[in-house]
């Protein structure tokens, strides 16, 4: 069973045709101890959220990806708001910076595999770099910093995509 965290009040449980999902209030993610995923279940989630496509499984214990910037500008920009966002999460990623690359991997520690917060870091982090390079084509100035609420409300929306693919044909996992 995987367990998915959905923000909202109050717990939601799901089953769907070949995988169960638990679906449980964000806010109890930072005091709960993570447990391993199995390799189908991250390639489910990282299929949930899009992230397939930007995210590669390292050594099937861990997630990496790496993300390159106009400028060291924009590059620095991204980092201090991922640390701003993984310290609201308490969970971090290792990571290196080279002038406008940024080569991250994501691991959770307690469990030397992926968990389901690794899957959600991830899915801030690709939002957080699109609204990097955004507000940088924007305005050079411009630092605002994505909320957890408008990452919260992004996920969710893919959440109840997939779930409602999956309830319409469950032959698309």
């Amino acid at each position: 069973m995987i367990q998915l965290f959905r923000f909202c009040s109050g717990k939601i449980t799901s089953s769907f045709p070949k995988l169960s999902f638990k679906v449980k209030d964000f806010s109890i993610l930072k005091a709960e101890k993570p447990t391993a995923l199995k390799i189908d279940d991250v390639k489910t989630l990282l299929k949930m959220h899009q992230l397939g496509a930007t995210w590669k499984l390292q050594d099937d214990n861990s997630l990496y990806k790496e993300v390159k910037f106009s400028n060291f500008k924009e590059a620095f920009s991204f980092m201090t708001q991922v640390a701003i966002f993984s310290e609201q999460i308490n969970h971090h990623p290792e990571w290196e910076n080279l002038f406008n690359t940024i080569k991250i991997r994501l691991i959770t520690d307690e469990v030397n595999n992926i968990s389901v917060k690794d899957i959600f870091l991830a899915y801030a982090i690709d939002n957080i770099a699109m609204n990097v390079q955004v507000k940088s084509a924007e305005s050079t100035n411009d630092t605002r910093i994505l909320e957890i609420a408008k990452i919260a409300e992004a996920w969710n929306f893919n959440f109840d995509q997939f779930h409602r693919m999956i309830e319409t044909d469950s032959k698309q996992i």
